[in-house]
């Protein structure tokens, strides 16, 4: 249930058809696996992926040396959309640096999206010198296939402070090496209607767990009005509780097999169940087909307890999509499987690489250590909090409300973006792709009353060990 991105969330889908769609991805999957094993293995090349979701400036020239005489041309693939930031970043980048001229080129983050990235990743024109992974199985991919420049000597050539401005315990290595700096900190948080809370009678919560939120949730629930908003695109909640149970590895038992029998599994299933008996959650079969987002919910006054990512934060501000509010907007941390905990399904994302086919790699860096230390400060408007610890909170806070005070409970914000995090780690990259189909598919089964709470499990099991199996 997790950013990300999504905005770029990888998160951001139930019937014939959810397995329909997964069908779908799958196949856009198994292309995109071909594409990247065809570059590992040196193969033929693959067309140019310059159409569609990309838009990539009519004046571009082909990139350059950096022994030329001609300013180095450095090709940025993101999936932020350029008016929420990086178009004033880059802007500001240009501005400064006229031997090295970067061009952002957007991409969306979809199945079809990285396909095309993939597939300009291994063309031999317009290829991306940078691009952002924002999923663990997309960047895996990537660096399995020879498509990701070890960072380690670049990062010390560079002189960039990776324990000081990240923490090195924060970046995944593999094969014990460095491979991508990330460009943000996301965190899962609870988005509140406080004048919904105010009505009964309740504070924002600071420090909760799970059988409070379904009290809470039941609580708000009345007519035409939901008590709780969970994304039935973003995996079903065993996701979340397994995670606050178990940070490291969260789908994965101490013996490598799922985790889909653990309690905390089980705990998820039937708090979403009784939200949706309970109408407190719009229900799921209603909330595939329409496609319902987060921020129409909460913004809308239609569900009290919105549960999504940070990322959120910019449509808060959208006063023309979202016209006369009278209420703000609070926060609270998500909730845990014990108090005084603070587990949370966010992270280090926007993971940038660079291209290890890039003819500029020292001019990437360049570009790569000033984007961590000061460039992703345009990126807060648009909801993104800068991943460098260095980063002045009070700043962030102030660039991200804007001019658009009324809508934020600021101390419930601060609060959140002050908070100490144990972020969910996934060490494990085992057939995760095909656990999280099977957790959609199962946990539909159990809320469409198809099959019971403990087929639900069994299945989930089953069927999970086998894909781990046949992973490995």
């Amino acid at each position: 249930m997790a950013l990300l991105p999504s905005e770029c969330n990888q998160y951001e889908c139930g019937g014939n058809k959810v397995r329909n769609k997964w069908r779908s991805l799958m196949g856009l999957g198994m292309a995109s696996l071909f594409i990247l094993a065809v570059a590992a293995c040196g193969g033929s090349k693959a067309n140019d992926a310059k159409t569609g979701n990309e838009q990539p400036s009519p004046t571009a020239k082909p990139a350059v040396t950096e022994t030329s005489a001609e300013p180095v041309l450095l090709r940025f693939w993101g999936g932020i959309p350029e008016d929420t930031g990086p178009a004033d970043m880059i802007e500001k980048w240009n501005a400064e640096n006229k031997d090295i001229q970067v061009e952002y080129v957007r991409f969306v983050n979809d199945a079809s999206g990285n396909l095309k990235l993939d597939t300009a990743l291994i063309s031999d024109t317009d290829a991306p010198d940078l691009y952002v992974s924002y999923s663990d199985t997309n960047l895996s991919r990537r660096i399995d296939a020879g498509m990701a420049e070890p960072l380690d000597d670049w990062i010390q050539q560079s002189g960039f402070d990776l324990e000081g401005m990240i923490g090195t315990a924060n970046i995944t290595k593999f094969s014990d090496k460095v491979y991508y700096l990330p460009g943000t900190k996301s965190m899962n948080v609870m988005f509140i209607n406080k004048s919904m809370l105010d009505a009964i009678g309740e504070k924002v919560p600071t420090d909760w767990t799970w059988e409070e939120y379904e009290a809470l949730a039941l609580k708000l629930t009345k007519s035409g009005q939901y008590g709780a908003y969970l994304n039935p695109a973003w995996e079903p909640l065993p996701n979340e509780t397994m995670i606050t149970a178990k940070p490291v590895d969260s789908w994965f038992a101490e013996d490598g097999s799922s985790n889909f029998d653990s309690e905390a599994a089980r705990q998820g299933l039937e708090i979403q169940k009784r939200l949706y008996e309970g109408n407190a959650l719009v229900p799921y079969a209603e909330g595939v087909a329409n496609k319902i987002q987060p921020q129409d919910e909460l913004l809308k006054g239609k569900a009290a307890l919105v549960y999504s990512g940070t990322y959120l934060l910019r449509y808060i501000k959208d006063d023309e999509a979202y016209p006369n509010r009278d209420f703000q907007v609070a926060f609270a941390p998500l909730p845990q499987t014990a108090k005084g905990n603070n587990m949370n399904n966010g992270g280090f994302g926007d993971k940038i690489s660079i291209n290890s086919k890039s003819k500029n790699k020292e001019a990437a860096m360049k570009f790569l250590k000033w984007y961590i230390e000061e460039g992703n400060l345009d990126l807060i408007p648009g909801g993104r909090i800068p991943s460098s610890s260095k980063t002045d909170v009070v700043k962030v806070a102030e660039l991200m409300i804007g001019d658009k005070e009324q809508y934020f409970d600021k101390e419930s914000f601060m609060n959140i973006l002050q908070a100490s995090y144990t972020f969910k780690t996934n060490l494990d990259l085992t057939a995760l792709a095909e656990q999280r189909k099977i957790l959609t598919e199962e946990s539909e089964k159990y809320f469409m009353n198809v099959q019971s709470l403990d087929e639900t499990v069994a299945n989930l099991k089953k069927r999970a060990d086998e894909a781990i199996a046949g992973a490995k």
